[in-house]
């Protein structure tokens, strides 16, 4: 199995803002993890988000980011087609009184 890493820096969210983004896949991937990671260390509690690759929305509803603030060993591997041409879309939504800063890092596996 070979993991790839890419980190998309979504950047700061203000208090009470969304920011949206995307990003494509340009080979042949499976998405097996997608960790959140605020720059500044802030729990990411009252921090919304909804990812979908083109049209299936895996996160189905809003959820609150900090479940996705984990170790790789504590999330649930995801095993989502991933392949050349599609898009991974987020919507991140910061419900807290201060600025967040953040980057989704993506684990990416190859195909063997």
């Amino acid at each position: 199995m070979v993991l790839i890493y890419k980190t998309i820096d979504v950047g700061t969210v203000s208090a009470g803002a969304t920011e949206e983004g995307n990003v494509s896949s340009d080979d042949q991937y499976t998405l097996k993890y997608v960790i959140a990671v605020e720059k500044g260390g802030t729990d990411l509690y009252n921090v919304t988000a909804t990812l979908r690759i083109d049209d299936f929305t895996f996160t189905k509803d809003k959820i609150p980011l900090s479940i996705l603030q984990r170790p790789v060993n504590q999330l649930l591997e995801l095993n989502y087609d991933f392949t050349k041409g599609k898009t991974l879309y987020y919507s991140i939504t910061n419900n807290l009184t201060s600025d967040v800063n953040i980057f989704l890092v993506l684990v990416l596996e190859l195909p063997e």
